[in-house]
């Protein structure tokens, strides 16, 4: 006796498929959000645009240290925190590399492989999230400086890092009394080889210079390059096309 295969018949809500359409639809109606739909300072380009934050050096490396006991690593995690402040206010999510003082170096490392171990630790959150911009503060140390005056640095390999520099160098430039320096080559820099988004390194003064010394020390001068740099960065997301 021959069987008789059963056949399955699966009816499917009508409801799911319209369903799914609508959810496209308001997915789609998200990313093309005019500008003005948007956060204040947020570019019409990125929902949510996230800033990656860098306050050099930490832990075991203080970076430039004066006779007197003050550390790079301390001023660039105060004009960092001061930084991410000011772009959380103009609609950026902001995230630090270090929010206190610390290294990403594995324990007992030291030298060149804990320094990159570091940095790489610091590239990967970038990457991670897909940052549009990182920006990596310090200060300066060249013994050879006859003026001080905070300057960027850039990849001009990589899309953006010369107009971001270029960005953030005009608005230094309008603090009060500050030297008229120039954006300039960083390629020979480690963050600066490995990051894929737009990245700079601002060097917000010189520490071994007595005049820079005192301004690196002094809130109101910290707050001054934190908004220097922070209406730098959103001019440029604003503008940025993408390609140069």
């Amino acid at each position: 006796m021959r069987k008789r295969r059963a056949t399955l018949i699966v009816i499917r809500p009508p409801w799911r498929r319209w369903a799914a359409a609508v959810a496209l639809l308001l997915l789609c109606a998200l990313l093309l959000l005019p500008a003005a739909g948007l956060p204040i300072g947020a570019p019409a380009w990125w929902p949510t645009p996230v800033v990656v934050i860098d306050p050099g050096h930490g832990g075991y490396d203080p970076g430039v240290e004066t006779d007197s006991g003050i550390s790079e690593k301390d001023i660039t995690l105060q004009i960092s925190q001061t930084l991410a402040a000011s772009l959380r206010t103009r609609g950026y999510t902001v995230l630090l590399t270090r929010t206190d003082d610390r290294d990403y170096a594995l324990p007992g490392q030291r030298g060149r492989n804990a320094k990159r171990t570091d940095l790489d630790a610091r590239i990967a959150l970038a990457e991670a999230h897909r940052a549009v911009a990182f920006i990596s503060i310090h200060c300066n140390s060249s013994p050879e400086a006859t003026r001080g005056g905070a300057e960027t640095f850039f990849n001009p390999s990589l899309t953006g890092s010369k107009t971001l520099a270029q960005a953030i160098q005009t608005e230094l430039r309008k603090i009060p009394g500050m030297s008229l320096r120039e954006a300039h080559d960083g390629s020979a820099y480690y963050l600066l080889q490995h990051l894929t988004m737009p990245a700079v390194i601002v060097e917000a003064g010189y520490l071994l210079i007595p005049s820079d010394r005192v301004k690196l020390v002094n809130p109101a001068y910290q707050r001054q390059v934190a908004e220097a740099v922070a209406a730098g960065l959103t001019h440029f997301l604003n503008s940025w096309s993408g390609t140069s």
